[in-house]
């Protein structure tokens, strides 16, 4: 039974990103079938990947000592040109993050005391996929500048894809779990690992006039919309964790 239902929760995780990647992929194909019929929008692509800094508020009354775990940025984005200073940009990109703090463990069946000890360990990572949208606004014209600053902002979907837990005894060095736990939002949309985000950056670019590419460097502050929900070990924990991020990605448009 327990092997039937982590295929189906397998199933059900690798349909919902695959719906993403559909969604994206229809977008793209749309703006492409525009460009035939109108020769004045043009689409370009861009690749990016960098290090994410994540942020964390949990619940004081039951933790201590929570730190970000480094994460990681990977994306592929499809920018729309609308204009000479503003684009649209919609993707699909693939996030992990993690965290470590110490708190209580509930065994199953037995209770426990609030005696503030916080004797056990947690530290947990969760992967994502996310779909962004966004309008990128120019500072001054690409086509005119070697080098040119940018903004974006606009909203975003977020799919917990996959979270795993490795919490330990202080006291004993006992490990409790090391292994998947399933990590949800407080609130969500839908499906209970489904939910978005608000996301603005600032961006710089290199732009090659004579090809049409350019290389740039960008930072994104993800704000979430929902609290991550923590069970730990079946049910052993019931945390919610306010969290936030900053990316800091290196790309090229082509």
């Amino acid at each position: 039974m327990k092997l039937l239902n982590r295929i189906n929760n397998n199933f059900h995780n690798a349909k919902t990103f695959l719906f993403l990647v559909i969604l994206t992929l229809s977008t793209t194909i749309f703006a492409q079938q525009e460009v035939s019929n109108y020769k004045a929008i043009k689409i370009r692509h861009r690749i990016s990947a960098g290090p994410v800094l994540s942020f964390y508020k949990n619940n004081t009354l039951h933790t201590v000592n929570t730190k970000a775990k480094i994460g990681f940025n990977a994306a592929y984005k499809c920018e729309i040109v609308l204009s000479r200073k503003i684009n649209f940009l919609v993707g699909l990109e693939y996030m992990s993050q993690g965290l470590k703090f110490n708190g209580y463990y509930s065994a199953p069946y037995h209770t426990y005391l609030f005696d503030q000890t916080f004797s056990y360990s947690h530290e947990i990572r969760f992967q994502e996929g996310q779909l962004p949208l966004a309008f990128k606004i120019s500072f001054n014209s690409e086509k005119d500048n070697r080098f040119s600053s940018y903004f974006f902002i606009g909203p975003g979907f977020r799919y917990l894809l996959k979270s795993t837990a490795f919490i330990a005894s202080d006291s004993t060095g006992l490990t409790l779990l090391d292994g998947t736990t399933d990590l949800t939002f407080e609130n969500h949309i839908v499906d209970k690992h489904f939910n978005a985000f608000l996301h603005a950056g600032i961006g710089i670019q290199k732009n090659f006039h004579d090809t049409g590419k350019a290389i740039f460097l960008e930072f994104t502050y993800k704000y979430n919309i929902s609290r991550l929900h923590y069970v730990g070990n079946k049910n052993t924990n019931d945390l919610d964790i306010k969290n936030n991020s900053l990316s800091i990605c290196f790309g090229l448009r082509f």
